[in-house]
């Protein structure tokens, strides 16, 4: 874990580029600070492994400050990638992964085989590789380099400044790509410069706003999307962010939470009344095993009802399953509407992870998000 308590930064004893800031950072975290230029996020990220020191304040890893250990010993076993990735000309491909092996007096064999396996994992063979030049690699190829190199002492945590945006977008979405792979097969403990916020909403599983050298919001992107806590953290996603990233939307948050819904033993005369009531012309038929602990079982239509017109006849005997149709709360608005698409009904039940209903999303739910998260245009809204 790394936090930093109360850190000032100031280069000149009057201006303050980091302003008592405060960040915890938990173990295999993926931590993407964000932020206009020159808001202390890269100032942040250096203090961690002492390539700045704080004026005030503390920081720690995993409960001890890093002002208590040895400068080349910190940095050794931190991973550091910056955005002009740094590898040495006259050195080759091999030799700049094993640099901190090298400084680490690891065996010539050892190193060779570490090198070749971080050159394998960046997609780029290392019988290929191991013996070329920076020179001889194009730019996304020389990044991957640069986080192989990082890797090579396997450190539990990478510092990355800024690292993909001098890339072409077309390198810098597949490294990003290729990033997220990597985390989830390493689980590291990250922290990520960037000023792209498309960056950090696809990479992080948490983002720090910072501004003027304090942290505005921390959170994950999730919720700083649907919950941004103030004007600036909503300027600088942009009004029409959450539209461009519908898949970061969930059904929880877009379901209704009263609806229309039937007992699977209610009668067609009951179906009707609610249908009115609610001016509606679909229920969602539930199984009753408690306050609060219903389960979807299937939908009923008014059409299903008035072809049936037995008196004796209940919504379990004329309602379509719901099974095929169900969709857990989790489930991303992208995936929603594709199932809304496929099925003729006007309700869809939402369930939690045991079973139970919790809500449903209609054509109404998606037209009151639709409308809250479309971008405005010129003369109205779109």
């Amino acid at each position: 874990m790394i936090e930093l308590k109360n850190v000032t930064k100031s280069f000149d004893g009057k201006n303050k580029v980091v302003d008592n800031l405060n960040l915890k950072i938990e173990k295999g975290e993926f931590v993407v600070l964000i932020g206009e230029s020159g808001c202390g996020k890269t100032t942040t990220m250096k203090m961690i492994n002492l390539l700045e020191k704080p004026t005030k304040g503390e920081i720690l890893i995993d409960g001890e400050s890093v002002k208590s250990k040895d400068v080349k010993d910190l940095r050794r076993n931190i991973g550091y990638v910056i955005q002009k990735v740094g590898l040495f000309p006259h050195m080759t491909i091999g030799e700049n992964i094993e640099l901190v092996p090298t400084l680490n007096k690891w065996s010539k064999e050892d190193k060779k085989e570490r090198a070749i396996e971080l050159l394998e994992l960046m997609d780029l063979p290392g019988e290929d590789f191991y013996d070329r030049y920076p020179s001889e690699l194009s730019g996304g190829q020389q990044q991957r380099i640069g986080i192989a190199r990082a890797l090579a002492v396997n450190p539990d945590i990478i510092l990355m400044d800024e690292p993909f945006s001098a890339l072409d977008p077309i390198t810098r979405e597949k490294l990003q790509d290729e990033m997220m792979k990597l985390q989830d097969e390493l689980g590291k403990t990250i922290v990520f410069v960037t000023h792209d916020m498309d960056e950090a909403l696809k990479l992080a599983d948490k983002i720090a706003v910072i501004k003027d050298g304090k942290v505005i919001q921390f959170d994950t992107p999730e919720e700083i999307l649907k919950n941004p806590k103030d004007e600036f953290v909503e300027y600088f996603l942009g009004k029409d962010r959450m539209w461009k990233t519908p898949e970061m939307l969930l059904a929880r948050d877009i379901m209704k939470k009263k609806f229309g819904k039937i007992g699977i033993n209610g009668s067609p005369a009951r179906a009707i009344e609610i249908m009115k009531d609610r001016e509606i012309n679909t229920l969602i038929v539930v199984d009753k095993e408690g306050v609060n602990r219903q389960k979807p079982v299937g939908v009923v239509t008014r059409n299903m009802i008035m072809k049936n017109t037995l008196h004796s006849i209940k919504m379990k005997d004329i309602m379509e399953s719901s099974n095929d149709f169900m969709v857990h709360e989790n489930t991303n608005m992208v995936e929603v509407l594709n199932i809304m698409s496929k099925i003729n009904f006007r309700s869809i039940p939402i369930v939690n992870d045991e079973g139970f209903l919790v809500g449903a999303v209609t054509p109404v739910s998606l037209l009151n998000v639709i409308t809250e998260i479309s971008p405005t245009i010129e003369g109205g809204e779109l």
